[in-house]
């Protein structure tokens, strides 16, 4: 195993012995899973997979934490599978984080749910490098304008993270659109352009 994990191995030798299938375990697994790189594919889609199972084993007793370990090992396994191309997979792990970070935010409080929202925008965002990636020009640009309205919320607020994920997000919209054809959306763009104007004339 490589040595990015030999300092994780006493602790996961551990966990498997006393909490066998426990949230700990599995958020262990995550945390080893996301340290890999693409040259480590094969060991951390191993570690992902124990993360997923036991997440999952976990929806019915502890629901909004297995709901959300489960679609953040989703979310990172597609940003491993993007890193090595591999578009279908991708495709296949960002669509499961959407849905289940989609399901997660309706349940919240609209107090409560600014993470949750950015979460969601994140997994759009991997969702729509694999679809690009994957060739679907059109589809992943109709996912980033549903990242855009998800995340619109939060320009003009003093957000680092989502001021960053919006623009990447808008670069990648207007390419996505001259790639396929179509004109960016002005009632999509307006209004997110004239609250980071305001806000910057406020600020």
């Amino acid at each position: 195993m490589s040595d990015k994990l030999a300092g994780y191995l006493p602790r996961l030798s551990f966990l498997r012995a006393t909490e066998p299938g426990s949230l700990t375990l599995a958020r262990l697994c995550l945390e080893m899973a996301t340290a890999l790189d693409k040259s480590e594919r094969m060991v951390a889609l191993s570690l992902f997979d124990e993360a997923d199972q036991i997440f999952a084993s976990h929806l019915q007793t502890a629901p909004d934490a297995a709901r959300a370990g489960l679609a953040h090992s989703l979310n990172n396994r597609a940003a491993l599978e993007i890193g090595a191309e591999q578009w279908a997979d991708a495709v296949d792990a960002a669509c499961q984080a959407v849905e289940l970070r989609r399901d997660r935010l309706a349940r919240l409080p609209s107090g409560q749910s600014e993470a949750a929202r950015l979460d969601l925008g994140y997994s759009q965002g991997a969702l729509v490098l694999a679809l690009r990636g994957a060739g679907q020009f059109g589809t992943a640009r109709e996912i980033c304008g549903e990242a855009l309205v998800n995340l619109a919320v939060f320009a003009g607020k003093k957000n680092q993270q989502a001021f960053i994920l919006l623009a990447k997000l808008i670069c990648l919209y207007t390419e996505l659109c001259g790639i396929t054809g179509e004109k960016p959306d002005p009632v999509l763009l307006l209004p997110l352009a004239k609250a980071f104007y305001d806000s910057n004339q406020t600020g």
